[in-house]
């Protein structure tokens, strides 16, 4: 049994807790949060028996295989540390953190105390996702476009109203992040980033658009919208000759073509249910579930971590991956507040 000490008691920690629920060689033996008392809460909802207001007591608890860290961007660094300098490999909700600088904190200690990092990059293991990535390397679609667009809002996903300011970085660092590391996933040598957004309800950005080139020509593209009334997700994937991959609210997979395949729609369930049967054998849910969709890739991610920690291999998502998703972040940043295209270092 794997013993796992969680930080952090809010939105996000009931996906991890659903994905853990179906991990039968995981305990969650502890949680901490600033708020006793949601933690409290938390833990008896869970029936999780210690309960923390100081997440440093929970890092020196003995026999942890790994602490999850589900706290806010601007916490990151620090709990990071802390949890490496008490031997704690760790697993932690994306972005990685507020800046690079940051980032080479964290890996300097992880290295130091030599213990193991993964970072959230929970939608590159959505069953549509990992399908689209074996088309598009084993295959001749040769990826020409990539468009991530993403409508949603506080109230519709019920995030809390601190992630829009400056200091969280507001929507394109919550939900851009998704965004930032879905296109480095599948576009090579980023070279140049355009943003442009508005302030129209909050401090920081709520609608912005961003333009990615890379040095083969390929382009990407970000659309983000936090003022949407419905919650909307597309991935569209186009290759040089005019194909396309579609990606709708995570559960759809279509490809277009001048002579599409016969039932294409249904070999790609056929194919989804094979992913599904690899992973999780316990599973009966319709993949077309909501509530399956949400903590699907946390579990394949946390399987495949839990496997890198049994085996002593590297993580799914390494923290040098994280670094440069946040390295993305920090420019498309940067053309936002300049309102000018920014020239990429080779960083990222």
């Amino acid at each position: 049994m794997l013993n796992v000490g969680l930080v952090g008691c809010g939105r996000v920690s009931d996906f991890h807790m659903n994905a853990y629920r179906n991990i039968p060689e995981v305990k969650v033996v502890a949680v901490s949060d600033i708020n006793i008392d949601r933690a409290k809460v938390f833990a008896q909802k869970h029936g999780i028996k210690g309960v923390y207001g100081d997440p440093l007591k929970l890092f020196e608890l003995k026999d942890l295989n790994f602490v999850d860290i589900c706290t806010p961007i601007s916490t990151h660094a620090k709990l990071v540390c802390e949890a490496a300098k008490s031997g704690n490999n760790i697993f932690l909700e994306k972005p990685m953190a507020r800046s690079s600088k940051e980032c080479d904190q964290m890996i300097k200690e992880i290295s130091k105390n030599r213990v193991k990092l993964c970072i959230c990059h929970n939608q590159l293991f959505l069953p549509t996702v990992l399908q689209a990535k074996e088309i598009i390397d084993s295959s001749n679609f040769h990826l020409a476009y990539l468009k991530v667009s993403v409508r949603e809002s506080a109230e519709l996903i019920g995030a809390p109203s601190w992630i829009m300011t400056p200091e969280q970085g507001g929507a394109l660092w919550e939900t851009g992040a998704h965004a930032a590391y879905l296109q480095l996933h599948f576009l090579k040598s980023i070279e140049k980033v355009w943003a442009i957004g508005e302030k129209i309800k909050h401090s920081v950005p709520d609608h912005f658009i961003i333009m990615l080139t890379s040095s083969n020509k390929t382009i990407g593209t970000i659309e983000i919208s936090w003022l949407a009334k419905k919650e909307e997700e597309l991935f569209e994937f186009i290759d040089s000759t005019g194909r396309k991959i579609e990606i709708q609210n995570y559960n759809f997979l279509l490809q277009h073509s001048e002579r599409p395949e016969k039932n294409l729609l249904e070999g790609f369930y056929r194919d989804q249910k094979q992913i599904i049967k690899k992973w999780m054998k316990f599973f009966v849910a319709n993949i077309r579930n909501r509530k399956l969709i949400n903590y699907l890739p946390q579990y394949i991610l946390l399987t495949k971590f839990i496997e890198s920690i049994k085996n002593d291999i590297t993580p799914p998502v390494t923290p040098e991956e994280g670094r440069k998703t946040v390295r993305l972040l920090e420019y498309i940043e940067e053309s936002l507040n300049k309102n000018e295209p920014i020239k990429v270092c080779n960083d990222i």
